[in-house]
């Protein structure tokens, strides 16, 4: 008779703990990947902007220039600049987030992980124990049969 494992209902409620902990720990390193990509998306876009070039040999020249003609120009940079500046700040506090709650689901898949592991080890003891069990019954029944196949000889 083989014996069934007591725990068997509470090894599937872990291993199905552990695949929704790699679950949440694979959407939380995607979450992670794309705050970085938007990271440096916004610090790409912030490199790459430039003012115009005044370079006048007068500077008095180009103050007047600066005022009357790129004045509006210069604003809308300005502008522009610090615009891309604040989401790059924000970028860069998602990144932090995600960060931090990729590693928090890293911590809970590795607890998750190991609570299954426990279970998996307590059901390989309770396997080499039927085995051993099985094969002492067997050969339990090869002696009786042994026996009687002597006793028949004597007989």
């Amino acid at each position: 008779m083989v014996k069934r494992f007591q725990l068997a209902g509470l090894m599937r409620v872990r291993e199905l703990q552990e695949e929704k902990a790699a679950a949440d720990l694979a959407e939380a390193n995607q979450t992670k990947l794309e705050a970085r990509r938007r990271a440096e998306a916004m610090n790409e876009t912030l490199a790459v902007q430039s003012f115009p070039d005044l370079a006048h040999s007068n500077a008095y020249d180009a103050h007047a220039e600066a005022l009357t003609s790129y004045s509006p120009n210069w604003q809308a940079i300005v502008a522009a600049r610090a615009a891309v500046a604040s989401m790059l700040r924000e970028s860069t506090q998602a990144l932090s987030v995600a960060s931090d709650n990729a590693a928090l689901a890293t911590e809970q898949w590795t607890q998750a992980k190991t609570r299954a592991a426990m279970i998996d080890k307590l059901k390989a003891r309770h396997d080499v124990q039927v085995e051993a069990e099985e094969l002492r019954e067997e050969q339990l029944t090869l002696d009786e049969a042994a026996l009687r196949k002597s006793v028949e000889v004597k007989q």
